[in-house]
């Protein structure tokens, strides 16, 4: 349909055109072919844009109407850093069957195998030979940067980092010209995929680095910002700044503990009475800090003392419903009764668990060599977990087991994902799987010494590749 360029009417036309007026000659050239328009219905026509008249404005507002419909279309686009696959297609929930691990032949570099026991892919991703260790940093440290084009494995035989590609994991390059503070305190920036962050062992200054050019940009010198003339670290329990890279949490010495916020440059000192060691964490939104068995505001003080016994291995994360959350293993419950798992969620702001894998679900007691990993920033929700086992046989449920689970209040699904085949006999704690979710959840990587004819002679790195993941 045809609509009147301006905003002159139909009906207003016809007035124009029936009403008495004084035409001059230009004027009644004009009426006519109005008249003559709306007759016929074939084109729009106002006395505006008969084109008798140049109109000098005519062109530029035609080209400018296309381009306000383009930008309401981008505005409406959704949010790109959240993912909506379900990484669990093909799996299995709430299994709670008899798998028992077998013997498999180790694979060779970037080959793979299909677990028997659950039928997924793992794939083998780095070489480092008899008597070696390369694995990742930790459970709580994002191995894969924001687009999981890169990732970063420990080679712990010499001390350094190593670059790898995320997708093909062809080695890149040792990161030797960067010194953190630990070996597990390397962050990957949430959002740019070039960028990662640590605390220089050196100086204590924070700073900013880009993995393509090496450049380093000094966010803040912590010693300058605290005064502090002790030790200064980002641990004991380590975690991933908040996910919009704005948080981080440290300690001087055993005295006090820290948060700065970059955005505003606020330093939070925390109402702590015993710092334990262990450095105040940002939750993923930044407006809540998780520290031995409690979580603190903003202002450094007290939210909530968590349904927690004590601290155990836990890691940060998001339920599916967007609350900040610590996942833990629990071996002797809560104070106030419950909250015994070998993974419950803890509201930060409420103290309450929600258990994940429990004894009351079905679950043996907890497994030891429990490690979660909750940083799945792109898929909120999703954990992945590794156990080692008293038996460290495979045989029982969860032993020797990985596993992922989809964390939401009321709706609680978990999927085993295959047999890690890591333990602590030969290389002690290097010999933990300490499994990583990707930031999708469609891949977890861990590092094993491979039980078997294998069992003891290194550690390597290994990708259980979902059935979702899509290279």
């Amino acid at each position: 349909m045809l609509k009147l360029k301006n905003t002159t009417t139909t009906s207003s036309v016809y007035s124009y055109i029936l009403k008495p007026r004084n035409l001059n000659l230009m004027n009644k050239v004009k009426m006519y072919l109005l008249f003559f328009c709306i007759g016929f219905s074939v084109i729009s026509c106002t006395s505006d844009n008969l084109n008798l008249i140049p109109d000098d404005d005519s062109e530029e507002q035609e080209s400018e109407a296309p381009e306000e419909e383009n930008t309401e279309e981008e505005e409406a686009t959704p949010d790109e850093d959240v993912v909506t696959v379900d990484i669990a297609t093909e799996l299995t929930a709430n299994d709670l069957e008899p798998h028992p691990m077998q013997d498999v032949a180790k694979p060779g570099y970037l080959e793979t195998i299909v677990d028997p026991s659950f039928g997924t892919i793992i794939r083998r991703i780095s070489n480092g030979g008899d008597g070696t260790v390369t694995k990742p940093m930790y459970s709580t440290v994002q191995a894969w940067n924001a687009d999981e084009t890169r990732m970063i494995l420990y080679d712990q035989t010499n001390g350094v980092h190593q670059l790898l590609d995320g997708k093909t994991y062809a080695f890149i390059r040792n990161l030797d010209d960067i010194l953190p503070d630990d070996i597990e305190q390397l962050y990957w920036d949430f959002n740019q995929a070039d960028i990662l962050y640590f605390l220089d062992k050196r100086t204590d200054d924070y700073i900013k680095y880009t993995v393509s050019s090496g450049n380093k940009e000094v966010l803040v010198n912590l010693r300058e910002l605290t005064g502090c003339t002790g030790g200064l670290s980002m641990g004991n329990d380590v975690q991933m700044p908040s996910w919009d890279n704005d948080v981080i949490g440290f300690r001087c010495e055993n005295n006090t503990a820290y948060a700065y916020r970059f955005s505003t440059q606020k330093l939070t000192t925390f109402n702590i009475d015993d710092v334990n060691y262990t450095a105040a964490m940002p939750a993923p939104s930044g407006q809540l800090f998780y520290h031995n068995v409690s979580s603190y505001d903003t202002n450094g003080n007290l939210v909530t003392r968590l349904n927690k016994q004590k601290p155990e291995h836990s890691s940060l994360g998001k339920m599916a419903n967007g609350t900040d959350a610590d996942f833990t293993v629990t071996f002797n419950g809560g104070p106030n009764g419950g909250c015994l798992g070998n993974i419950v969620a803890y509201d930060l702001n409420t103290g309450d668990c929600l258990p994940v894998i429990s004894e009351d679900l079905g679950y043996d007691y907890p497994k030891s060599g429990t490690h979660i990993s909750a940083v799945a920033h792109k898929n909120p929700g999703w954990i992945a977990a590794s156990m080692i086992g008293f038996e460290q046989d495979g045989v029982k449920l969860l032993d020797q087991e990985l596993v992922i689970a989809r964390v939401e209040p009321g709706n609680v699904e978990v999927y085993r994902i295959g047999h890690h085949r890591a333990d602590e006999d030969q290389f002690d704690y290097w010999g933990e799987p300490h499994a990583v979710i990707s930031p999708t959840g469609t891949r977890v990587l861990f590092g094993s010494d491979w039980s078997g004819s294998e069992d003891g002679k290194s550690v390597e790195s290994y990708v259980v590749e979902l059935p979702s993941y899509q290279p």
